[in-house]
């Protein structure tokens, strides 16, 4: 289980997710779709995130808005691909919970290119802080967040409803098919965007929190893909930790010296051998997930290298940049 689905979970214990609410309700409620659509949002998930999205299906159908949802929502005998192309293609607007499970998936990465080519627009509700990939952050470096990481989980929700409802009218009332407003709850004047380029932002209000990104996330998950500001807190972090382990052992190996002078020179020594299997085991489990590719590879080489004549301080700086680098999926 993920740190989001831990999450979700641990909120439907504390009662911070109505028991109903984590499971999407059987019968159709009454929505504003058209007579063209069978349903107004389409939810994009990753199976590992079952829960939070069983939980913001169930919200907003109560909110009126029907969802399509898989596996509930896939006749018995369709083909499962046609079946989510189908239902892609005749949304008003996509949900997508965003978590490191979506951002490593291959189908949501399809899913969300289907959506940007009809002119669906996202919304993505991030429940975990990770970075977009490339291939992602290609289709989403317009779109706004709904951050969802703080309990209790369901005020999100009912947030996300409030807002998708606003959005669903206006684009069932605007003259205009191309643009329509996304305004999150108490925010001022509405954003405005493009579908057909298949974003929806919210309110500069609402946007705000989700560019504040914690320098010291994260700092023990290897398998999580930082942006340069959290890199350098990473740095920081396992400096003062192999400065630490330099000191210890220098210590301990300096003990048995008989003089002063030659306890320091074997300290010293000891300091900088500890550095090098210190390296060796960050730079293991910083490339456990990620691809074994040139790159990747000398940034590991690299850090143990410069580790040798530099300590800490210089041989951590190539792992620093690898934890920038992308996590493939598992």
């Amino acid at each position: 289980m993920t740190m989001a689905s831990e999450f979700v979970a641990d909120s439907a214990t504390a009662g911070q997710i109505p028991p109903d609410a984590a499971t999407p309700e059987s019968t159709a409620r009454p929505s504003a779709r058209t007579s063209r659509m069978a349903h107004d949002v389409y939810i994009s998930y990753s199976h590992v995130d079952k829960v939070a999205a069983d939980a913001a299906c169930a919200t907003l159908e109560r909110a009126g808005i029907r969802c399509w949802i898989a596996p509930r929502d896939i006749t018995p005998g369709d083909e499962w691909s046609a079946a989510i192309i189908k239902a892609i293609d005749h949304c008003r607007a996509m949900v997508l919970i965003f978590s490191q499970h979506a951002n490593n998936s291959r189908q949501i990465r399809r899913e969300v290119e289907r959506a940007i080519t009809v002119g669906v627009p996202l919304v993505p509700v991030r429940i975990e802080d990770v970075v977009p990939t490339e291939s992602l952050a290609y289709f989403m470096s317009t779109v706004h967040w709904l951050d969802a990481m703080t309990p209790p989980f369901e005020n999100h929700l009912v947030k996300l409803a409030d807002s998708l409802k606003g959005l669903l009218q206006a684009r069932a009332s605007s003259p205009r098919d191309g643009t329509a407003p996304f305004m999150a709850t108490g925010a001022g004047a509405p954003a405005y965007a493009a579908s057909s380029a298949g974003t929806i932002p919210f309110s500069a209000a609402a946007a705000k929190p989700s560019g504040k990104r914690r320098m010291f996330a994260e700092i023990m998950n290897f398998n999580y893909q930082r942006s340069a500001k959290q890199a350098f807190g990473w740095y920081l972090m396992y400096l003062l930790i192999g400065i630490i382990i330099g000191l210890v052992a220098g210590y301990i190996a300096g003990i048995a010296a008989k003089s002063f002078s030659e306890g320091f020179n074997i300290g010293k020594m000891a300091g900088q051998i500890s550095a090098i299997p210190y390296h060796i085991a960050l730079g293991t489990l910083l490339i456990w997930r990620r691809k074994k590719d040139a790159p990747n590879l000398l940034l590991v080489l690299g850090g143990v290298v410069l580790s040798v004549f530099s300590g800490a301080i210089g041989g951590l700086i190539p792992l620093a940049f690898l934890s920038c680098r992308p996590v493939e999926k598992p």
